[in-house]
């Protein structure tokens, strides 16, 4: 549980920083490596804190390179091969918190933020098919940063939905909302 301090929002398991987590996650630290440094934290208040901080930090005002830059790095003119250059702290978390909402048995925080990429990308297609807002701030910066790396990834979109394996995705989403 999340509580309020007098110094911010502690995890009530040792009384832990929000901030202090996902500092931490943000510098490369891994789930076990939190739970040693913070014995008395369990794997569900560090992934409590992640959640908590992705819902109530606002993504700094700043230029998109400097929060989210993508890079095509595949060889060949028809290969698009994803990259990550730069990545923003709270964008980073975000990405996780995304992630981990759909792929809770993942742990890896990094593969965690590659899936919050990945279904920020698939939610920003669907966005477009239905011709609805993005979902959130997050997903506007994922599609500048991905449209900037491959101007022509919109282009194709049902094989871009095939690259990023949408079927899984659907049906990991319908799992999670019980459809």
């Amino acid at each position: 549980m999340i509580e309020h301090r007098n110094s911010g929002f502690v995890v009530s398991n040792g009384l832990v920083p929000v901030n202090t987590i996902c500092d931490k996650i943000g510098k490369g630290k891994t789930l076990d490596t939190l739970m040693k440094v913070f014995p008395k934290l369990k794997e569900e208040d560090i992934f409590e804190a992640i959640h908590f901080y992705a819902d109530n930090v606002d993504v700094p005002n700043a230029d998109v390179d400097k929060l989210l830059a993508l890079v095509n790095v595949g060889s060949k003119a028809d290969e698009t091969i994803i990259e990550v250059m730069n990545l923003h702290q709270v964008v980073y978390i975000k990405l996780v918190s995304i992630g981990h909402a759909l792929y809770k048995d993942q742990k890896d925080f990094a593969g965690l933020m590659n899936q919050g990429l990945r279904i920020c990308c698939l939610d920003n297609i669907e966005s477009m098919e239905n011709e609805t807002e993005l979902l959130s701030e997050v997903h506007g910066l994922v599609q500048q940063a991905l449209t900037t790396a491959v101007p022509d990834v919109l282009g194709d979109m049902e094989r871009t939905k095939e690259d990023l394996d949408y079927n899984e995705y659907v049906h990991k989403r319908n799992l999670k909302n019980g459809s």
